[in-house]
């Protein structure tokens, strides 16, 4: 289901700004993308028509390069140099250049690549402004998660013959004549067993990748090894179940000054044909509010102590005391503490039992730095039985989305089916697809590149000399 809000919150008592993401009519071309984007910029708080302009051009600076500048330039820089961030106002660098990081990926701006959060930012502002062959800009699902994906989702696997062995441990796995053999795998019971199979796909998270191949398999091919190399930050939060229906936008809010880097949503409001307080909890429950919480390693203004050096009740406190102090019209509060009827952390997150200990989070997110592509394993490698899936496998959008992680899964079933010599068709993998408007910018790009030129649309920020590079 698409919304079609986003609300930019304030704190200090400033009143948050509305943007309209419904969508517009389809862009023709550069120069209309250009002013569209810079003029919706401008109605953000804060920002000067100079600096909404000049970020409006890093991303058709972006959209417009050809392949071998992303692959040879940006792929090697950072969000935060990409975008000038250096040198640029305290609005500016919250809008345009900390913001998209922190809310999308929980990255720092001066460590997170370019292609991964450009590219989201292409297309997101590609579907605002309604480009040819753009959805909406976001889309949300229309249930709980478990109700709306996962739960049909596992449901149609077993239909399919798929068992999922739950409480099984793959310790590592076992080679013979440089092929995988079998997996070693812990079971509920504490016993290790064995489980041979021609074909395997090892799809676990980047930080567990390694350690479940274990030494032989990366003595077999030792770029694996390369994905230890690959980093992860924070970014779960809370649920706040509430009282009373709680649409403070009809998407998402985007607390602009939370030093934790907050972003919310009120999800009842898109779960079409839910009755909650009939379905769910004890009958009193009427909306629940989502957080993320993108900044664990920066102080809290109650406690002086950063998200992760909190107990469970103090990063709770911190999280709504945030967001009343945000989310306000005027004067007036648009939250109380009356509404909250309980609430549900993250249970990826093991909190510290007292003050000062440090919280361990067993979930944490990948996040593409500058440079780490060549760290990223592909769907096939050197053992010809073993693929990869996963969201930090080099597939075309290298960012830790569903999106990325569906690439990677019909990419490493399209590689065993060739593998196997099957006739079976093969899955679509739809890659990115920038703008089919700027087809021969990025054409001429290539030229320009290969010349050592900049980019046509390249221009030094307002507020630094030489081009932003």
């Amino acid at each position: 289901m698409a919304t079609t809000e986003v609300l930019f919150a304030r704190d200090q008592e400033r009143d948050g700004v509305v943007v309209d993401i419904a969508g517009g009519p389809a862009l023709r071309d550069a120069e209309s993308a250009l002013r569209a984007v810079g003029g919706l910029l401008a109605r953000t708080p804060g920002l000067s028509g100079a600096e909404s302009a000049y970020f409006a051009g890093r991303l058709l600076v972006f959209a417009t390069s050809g392949r071998a500048r992303h692959d040879g330039e940006w792929e090697n820089t950072s969000w935060w140099d990409f975008t000038a961030g250096a040198g640029a106002s305290e609005e500016y660098r919250r809008m345009c250049v900390i913001g998209p990081t922190r809310s999308l990926v929980a990255a720092k701006a001066e460590r997170a690549g370019v292609p991964s959060i450009a590219r989201t930012q292409v297309e997101f502002w590609s579907g605002l402004l309604g480009a040819s062959g753009y959805a909406e800009s976001d889309r949300v699902l229309d249930a709980p998660t478990t109700e709306a994906w996962i739960g049909p989702w596992a449901s149609h696997l077993v239909r399919l013959g798929v068992r999922f062995l739950t409480g099984h441990r793959v310790i590592r796995l076992r080679t013979a004549g440089g092929r995988v053999r079998a997996a070693a795998v812990r079971l509920p019971s504490g016993a290790v067993h064995e489980i041979e199979a021609d074909w395997f796909v090892c799809a676990v998270p980047a930080e567990a990748a390694v350690r479940t191949l274990g030494p032989e398999v990366c003595d077999l091919d030792e770029s694996l090894t390369d994905i230890d190399r690959l980093e992860t930050d924070w970014m779960t939060g809370i649920q706040f179940f509430l009282r009373e229906p709680t649409p403070l936008a009809h998407g998402h809010v985007v607390h602009v000054d939370s030093p934790w880097a907050l972003t919310s949503i009120a999800q009842a409001q898109f779960w079409s044909g839910t009755d909650l307080p009939r379905r769910y909890g004890d009958g009193t429950v009427r909306d629940c509010l989502s957080v993320d919480v993108s900044a664990w390693d920066v102080p809290g203004p109650l406690t002086g102590r950063p998200a992760r050096a909190c107990t469970r009740a103090e990063f709770i406190e911190e999280v709504w005391h945030r967001l009343e102090s945000s989310l306000r019209r005027g004067a007036r509060g648009l939250l109380s503490r009356g509404l909250v009827h309980s609430c549900f952390t993250d249970p990826a997150i093991r909190w510290p039992a007292e003050p000062g200990g440090l919280a361990r989070n067993r979930e944490p997110l990948l996040i593409s730095t500058p440079g780490s592509r060549r760290w990223r394993p592909r769907p096939a490698g050197r053992v010809p039985n073993l693929f990869q899936a996963g969201d930090h496998v080099d597939v075309d959008l290298n960012l830790a989305t569903m999106e990325a992680a569906d690439q990677s899964a019909k990419a490493a079933v399209n590689a065993l089916l060739a593998a196997a010599g099957s006739r079976a068709d093969s899955c679509v993998v739809r890659g990115w697809a920038p703008p089919s408007e700027l087809d021969r910018l990025r054409v001429l790009d290539d030229e320009l590149y290969a010349a050592g030129l900049p980019n046509v649309f390249d221009r030094p920020a307002p507020w630094v000399s030489g081009p932003a590079r």
